[in-house]
């Protein structure tokens, strides 16, 4: 399961550097999705670290994911939105961003579920 929760927090550093050099380094909070990945990246460091606990940090890594998730939905509604009606983006640079955030954070809750079920079954 580690290696799902390195690809997530390796795309997540680079969406929010990305964000971070498009917007002209204007705002720091384009950094959250880097700092988000930083977070779970550093767990995932300390399962391979420390094997018998792994279980436990995919436990951390899934709950981070679920802030993420939680934190960023907005953005799914903003977007919605945006395709049903035409309705304009207040912030179009920053909706994107949260909405790929959730993509990449609720993907990697799935794939994490679905690695625990397997893993149940064995």
């Amino acid at each position: 399961m580690n290696h799902i929760f390195k690809k997530v927090s390796i795309s997540l550093l680079v969406l929010g550097g990305a964000f971070y050099v498009i917007t002209g380094a204007e705002s720091i909070t384009a950094l959250i999705p880097a700092f988000l990945g930083g977070i779970v990246g550093g767990f995932t460091l300390l399962s391979d670290r420390f094997p018998n606990q792994s279980r436990h940090f995919a436990h951390i890594n899934l709950f981070i994911l679920a802030m993420g998730v939680g934190s960023t939905y907005k953005s799914v509604i903003a977007i919605f939105g945006y395709l049903v009606s035409g309705d304009a983006l207040l912030r179009p640079l920053a909706t994107v961003e949260q909405f790929t955030t959730f993509v990449l954070c609720l993907s990697a809750i799935i794939m994490g579920v679905q690695a625990f079920i397997e893993a149940r079954k064995k």
